[in-house]
Formats: C-alpha cells, structure tokens, sequence
C-alpha cells in the first residue's frame, strides 16, 4: 500500500484479503519495533534472528503482507531458512547480510513460482547459460517500498517484463534443475527484511528447515475485488458531483485491502486529488490566522471539518506543522491541534479508563486559561473522572 493509503485507509496491512486490517497505528508500531532490530548490520550478534541451531521468527513482530510463492494448494519443502536454519556452516548460504532473512524452497523446472504479493516488475535476468542458472533473477518492487527477490530462476521460464504490474498468485517463472531450489526474500534499501507468510500459520508464520508449507496463493478473491470495483464506481460518481466527502469514504473503502487492480490504483490517484483540495483549503484558512484573523481561520476549520470528515483532521494537522514553533501561532495551533487529545480522552472515559482519561484532559486543561468554557468543562470532567476513580478503588 502507498504511503498515501496507509495514511488515508481506515484499516491495512496484513492479516489476509478480506479479514480485519490492523490500523495505521499498529502497523507502524509493529514496523517500529521490527526495523529497530533489522537496521543493525551484518554480524554474528545481529538483533531479530536466533542462532542458526533454533527455530527462527519467534517473537519478532512483523506484519504478514506476503503469500507463499507458488500456487496454492501445492507444497514445497524448505531446504535452508533464515540464518541457515539447522543447517549451519560451512553448508548453510543465508548467514550473512542480504540473506539472513532468505528461504530456499524446492522448486524444479516445470514448477511455477508465483508472485508473492502485488506489485511491479523492476528487473528480470532470464538468459543466464546453461550451468550459470542461479544467476536468474525476478523482483517485484511494492507499494511501501519492499522488493520482494525472486532468483536461481529456470532460463527463459520468465512470463513477466520489466514494467509490468501483477498480482498475488500470478505465475511469473519456473524453478531450476541445476538450482533445485527457488531462493526468496525481501529487501528495503537493499537490506533483508523478516517476512511472514500469511498462507502459513504455525511457528509464527516463518517456515523452518525441513517443513514442507502448502500455499494459499490462489491470487484476489473476486468477491473483495467486486467491492473494491463498486466503491471506486460510487466514489467516481460522488466526485463528478463534488460531493467529495461521500467520494472520499468510498475511495478509502476501495484501498481498505490491497489489491492493485485499476480501480484499486484510480482510487488512490482520486485520494490524492481530494487531498491537494482539501490541502488548498487548509492552507487559506491558515492564511487568514497568518494574517492575524485567528476567528476566521476557526470557521474556516470548521467547515473543512464538517466537509471533508475525519480526512480533514490529518490535513489541518499537517498543514498547521510549519507554524507549531511559533511563539505567535504557538498557543493557537495547540488548541486547533488538540482534537485528537479530546478523542482520546472521551474514549478512555467512555471504557472507563479513568487514568488515561486523567492525564489526556489534564494535557488539555495546559491548552486553555480560566474563563474559556473549555476550561471550565475540563475542570469539571477532572472533578468527575477523580471521583469515579475513588469510588472505583
């Protein structure tokens, strides 16, 4: 998913077409904890992977974006997993930078490996000669930056080019006799990333040497992909009629799930309109406050608001970055900022959190002075929320 998607989408990431998503603040806290670990480079002591003798993958948190790649209902047995899973040296390949995290699986010529997830094709070598086959390669560039490597491929088996774009469970080639084995992993920057499949459930979704994992990659399901086709036709309709926050909630339901057929993609081109819109919008409102009409740029807020939904928000709170530091603007953009401390703390309150709730109307009350009715709801919701709190104990 783009960065766009990811910020726009109610629900992405992982868990498998159409099964609830982790939101954007999961995803990023999983990605946050993983790439901690993962950016330290190559040597023995490497963070986020076991010693070559244990099982690989236990703990380490990391979204399940990817299928098994070769079509499913087949199985094929792992011949070395991350770190050269129970094999070690001087046999094992995978215990050094830009491998740690790879799999080899039995893969022959006249068996088809699938792409592993959706994306575009940014290189293909497929004319290695005979006896030099492990020099073929495939590798399919995705929305967040991953690449995921396809190599020690059969020469000219390859069904894809440079260029294209394809889907989960499209075949792209076919294995080697000479490699017996097709060499996968996943690549950011040009450093190996963990990969878990979301086709394989056991051991924490990271196949172990000697297993033999059977794929679920049976490509889109039709009935998310008639969705995905619905939405971007009722959001199309909604934005010829500038009904933009209608068009905008069908458009963010048709990018919910990644799945890049056309409509999946124009819907995110129609996203990315609605946001230079609505960025145009916030930034004459800010204009307004720069010169020095505060009350106007709130109604103008207000109406972006009431407009363009709970989109609006992220786009205000971005557009009112550059003035945060401001001592002119400072008190002001802390306030008009504040809406995200208000939902949070009526949510801790509404689930009966009351320490939570405390503390997010206590950075509140920092936001306003005595007189302002803001202040005087906070300081009443403090009084309530203290009193549940000892009756409660």
């Amino acid at each position: 998913m783009t960065p766009a998607a990811v910020a726009l989408a109610q629900k992405a990431g992982g868990k498998g077409v159409g099964q609830a998503q982790p939101s954007k603040e999961e995803l990023e806290k999983q990605y946050g904890e993983t790439e901690t670990k993962v950016k330290v480079g190559s040597n023995p002591s490497r963070p986020g992977i076991a010693d070559w003798t244990q099982m690989q993958g236990v703990g380490l948190v990391w979204p399940a974006k990817y299928y098994l790649p070769w079509p499913a209902g087949q199985g094929h047995e792992v011949y070395q997993s991350w770190n050269g899973n129970k094999i070690g040296p001087p046999r094992a390949t995978h215990m050094q930078a830009q491998n740690y995290y790879a799999w080899d699986f039995h893969i022959i010529r006249g068996q088809y490996i699938c792409a592993a997830r959706d994306g575009k094709v940014t290189n293909v070598v497929d004319n290695a000669a005979v006896g030099n086959e492990r020099e073929n390669v495939i590798y399919i560039e995705h929305a967040d930056g991953e690449t995921s490597v396809y190599a020690h491929n059969g020469s000219n088996t390859a069904l894809v080019k440079v260029g294209d774009k394809v889907l989960a469970g499209q075949k792209i080639c076919q294995g080697s006799n000479e490699a017996l084995h097709l060499h996968f992993c996943i690549w950011k920057g040009m450093i190996d990333y963990p990969c878990r499949f979301m086709d394989f459930e056991p051991k924490n979704g990271v196949p172990q040497y000697g297993d033999c994992p059977v794929s679920g990659n049976k490509g889109p399901d039709a009935n998310v992909t008639g969705e995905i086709r619905a939405n971007y036709a009722r959001g199309e309709a909604a934005f010829q009629a500038k009904e933009y926050l209608a068009a905008l909630n069908f458009f963010l339901a048709a990018t919910a799930v990644e799945v890049r057929i056309e409509e999946y993609e124009k819907s995110l081109e129609r996203i990315e309109e609605c946001r230079v819109i609505v960025d145009a919008e916030v930034a004459e409102a800010i204009t307004n406050a720069k010169n020095g009409d505060f009350a106007g740029a709130d109604k103008r807020f207000k109406e972006i608001r009431k407009k363009y939904g709970d989109f609006a928000a992220a786009r205000i709170d971005a557009g009112l970055e550059e003035l945060k530091n401001d001592p002119k603007f400072k008190d002001w953009v802390a306030k008009e900022r504040s809406e995200r401390i208000w939902l949070e703390a009526r949510k801790a309150e509404k689930f009966e959190r009351w320490d939570e709730a405390i503390k997010h109307y206590k950075e509140l009350k920092k936001l306003y002075k005595k007189g302002e009715p803001e202040f005087d709801v906070i300081q009443k919701k403090l009084a309530d929320l203290m009193k549940a709190k000892i009756l409660e104990e």
